[in-house]
């Protein structure tokens, strides 16, 4: 027989006395919470089995190499996506084309990687910074180019680890990007080990500043620039220089990219007379350029805007104020901008809105323009392509004085003596 009481009987936790059925609730508490945390722990398991078990972006290695392999060169991913067929007239047919585009445009990028026993290096050229230029050939490799003379770039061995990251970003960027004929052309990048290496085509006139002192200014007859038409007029090739860097910077700011440090040693001279650019940066990367120059014991701020020099801001306008610096290059002939001032003078007259004066052969519709591009606020200052358009418009009219009207630039062929083998000379 079993007998009930209602008498309370007490259990003893650590010395406490406590209900019996307080300890039954607790449990039940313990257990409802347990229960709950095991149901939200499954439910994650299952989200996390559903993502890993889904199709996944398949990202292509040259070489067969992956994702954890230091050795591989660049990575080929399309950003193109295919529209399914039937929507908005896309049709089989269509989508082959395009996969067709993609295949040839990897095809381009996979000829862009040469290893390091591709390139024969002949000597370093002239270079300060963190940069290094090397001349050398191209003497293996997929490319048709064997035997050409290329322009090595690298890091200089005083380049930090973020210093050695950026420039192997930049060549990563630098795969992809369109050919045009004001930027100098890559033909290719060595990113197996460091250090790495980018290879750009050989302009054997050397920078537009040596150009404009050599060709202008008195120079001794043994070591100047020569030209083949010796009557050209010389306001119509001034301005034809200007249309062709205006023409590089519209194409760079299109593929938005920046050109810290732009002046006219960044512009390279062909034989033919064109201008092209080169020391371009992506958008993402040109800040730390930027930051750089900036650092250096006597940073460049003769050609930097006002926000860039104060308050370390730096645009694509920040580019149109360096170009009006260019202009006033070029139709100074060569001159240095506040050639003479300390860094502390040149500052102290952009704070004062005392700009450089008109150049001797400089008309006055250009140095109108040159004004605009250094307006202090930066919303008006006139974009690239507005440039592009004004030049046009000034060349048009010297082509029509000069009875020389034509659709396009006429260039012109130089010739350099043998003897000069100053190539480059960096600002950065």
């Amino acid at each position: 027989m079993i007998f009930v009481t209602n008498q309370r009987v007490d259990t003893t936790t650590a010395g406490v006395n406590v209900p019996q059925g307080d300890t039954d609730q607790n449990a039940v508490i313990y257990l409802v919470v347990f229960l709950t945390a095991g149901v939200v722990i499954l439910g994650c398991l299952s989200i996390i089995w559903k993502k890993l078990c889904s199709p996944r972006t398949t990202i292509t290695f040259p070489n067969g190499a992956t994702p954890l392999d230091n050795r591989s060169t660049h990575v080929i991913m399309s950003s193109r996506e295919l529209p399914p067929i039937g929507s908005n007239g896309a049709s089989s047919s269509n989508i082959e084309q395009i996969r067709q585009e993609e295949v040839k445009q990897n095809h381009e990028n996979e000829s862009k990687c040469l290893g390091a026993d591709d390139v024969k290096l002949s000597y370093q050229l002239s270079g300060e910074g963190t940069m290094t230029y090397w001349e050398g050939t191209i003497s293996s490799g997929d490319m048709s180019s064997n035997g050409t003379k290329v322009i090595a770039k690298s890091v200089s061995e005083s380049a930090r680890m973020k210093e050695i990251m950026s420039f192997r970003a930049l060549a990563k960027a630098l795969i992809t990007l369109p050919k045009h004929e004001n930027i100098v052309d890559i033909l290719g990048m060595s990113l197996e080990d460091v250090p790495y290496l980018i290879y750009q085509e050989y302009i054997e006139m050397g920078t537009l500043k040596d150009f404009l002192m050599r060709n202008y200014q008195q120079s001794s007859s043994g070591n100047s620039y020569k030209q083949a038409i010796p009557d050209y007029d010389k306001n119509l090739q001034l301005t034809t220089f200007a249309a062709d860097i205006c023409e590089g910077m519209v194409f760079l700011a299109k593929e938005t990219y920046r050109h810290p440090g732009l002046s006219a040693r960044k512009a390279l001279l062909s034989t033919t007379g064109r201008c092209k650019l080169y020391d371009f940066w992506p958008a993402d990367l040109a800040t730390d350029v930027i930051n750089h120059i900036l650092a250096k014991n006597i940073p460049p701020i003769a050609w930097l805007a006002p926000e860039t020099v104060f308050m370390g801001q730096y645009l694509e306008k920040s580019d149109v104020w360096s170009f009006g610096v260019v202009l006033w290059e070029i139709f100074s002939l060569g001159e240095t901008p506040f050639g003479g001032l300390t860094c502390a003078e040149i500052e102290s007259k952009l704070r004062r809105k005392d700009y450089l004066e008109q150049p001797m052969a400089c008309a006055g519709g250009i140095f109108g323009a040159m004004l605009s591009m250094w307006k202090p606020a930066i919303d008006e200052r006139p974009s690239f392509a507005s440039i592009q358009m004004t030049l046009k418009g000034f060349l048009n009219s010297m082509r029509i004085s000069c009875n020389a009207a034509e659709e396009e630039p006429s260039y012109f062929s130089l010739d350099r003596d043998s003897s000069d083998d100053d190539y480059i000379e960096h600002m950065l």
